[in-house]
């Protein structure tokens, strides 16, 4: 068998200087991947322990004046301690502080220790999980963190085939107009397979969050729109103007709750 292959390596000079090229860029890009991956790894580690950090120092503020409701530097500590931790907060947590500044209630600061409760419950589960990836002596998690690196690698083999395809179609049709159909119907589905790849990767972080029913309409119109191909690919055109408007009016939405914060 091997004496075949190195046959028709001789007989194929070719085929054999791609093979080459294409495993050293697999193993160039495996290195990169890997550390990339444990370098975003530590980072993650790093901003959960910060935002732990944070709401621990919030969490011992407000207790602070639950237990001395009169004392006026528990009070402004707790203050310093919201604006000092601040960027951490969900949008939640940022609301109910606005409506204690607004209200007072110490009401409030029983719900914002609740909210927070859950939100360290939330990140320590994280942490244990990145933690458990990288230690874990368990042999299918070792296979694991190897393979790890290899899903960008497949990812990105199967975009470049995909598009040579698409290329290629182009390339035997005739008709412009049958040619730019084919184009938005690649650009559009493209679109649909990033946006939900996105969304996977947000919710296994566990920092998917629902926020009302139009938000919530737009990203699905995003992921589906291109189902319209399914019917007629002339349709890939309406597919494409929706998800760029959905577009639009989620980073508008987006941009106006950063202002508000």
């Amino acid at each position: 068998m091997l004496q075949q292959l190195l046959t028709y390596f001789k007989a194929n000079p070719e085929f054999s200087i791609v093979t080459t090229i294409v495993c050293t860029a697999i193993i160039w890009l495996y290195k990169e991947f890997k550390v990339l991956i444990e370098r975003d790894n530590q980072n993650k580690l790093t901003r959960i322990q910060k935002r732990m950090d944070s709401y621990i120092k919030v969490e011992a503020a407000i207790a602070s004046i639950l237990a001395q409701p009169a004392n006026v530097g528990v009070l402004q500590n707790l203050y310093d301690k919201f604006g000092e931790c601040s960027s951490y907060f969900s949008e939640d947590i940022r609301a109910l502080i606005r409506e204690y500044y607004t209200r007072q209630d110490v009401a409030n600061l029983v719900t914002i220790m609740s909210f927070m409760k859950i939100e360290i419950r939330k990140l320590d589960s994280q942490r244990n999980k990145i933690e458990s990836q990288d230690v874990s002596g368990d042999d299918f998690d070792s296979i694991l963190r190897l393979y790890r690196p290899l899903k960008p690698i497949l990812l990105i083999f199967l975009l470049f085939f995909v598009t040579i395809g698409f290329l290629l179609l182009a390339l035997l049709e005739n008709s412009v107009w049958n040619r730019l159909f084919l184009g938005t119907s690649f650009v559009t589905t493209s679109l649909s397979v990033m946006f939900l790849f996105a969304v996977v990767v947000v919710w296994k972080n566990g920092e998917l969050y629902i926020r009302g029913k139009l938000e919530s309409s737009l990203k699905l119109s995003l992921i589906f729109s291109p189902l319209l191909i399914l019917l007629d690919w002339r349709l890939s055109v309406l597919s494409l103007i929706i998800q760029i408007v959905a577009g639009i009016l989620i980073a508008r939405s987006m941009k106006t709750r950063l202002i508000v914060m």
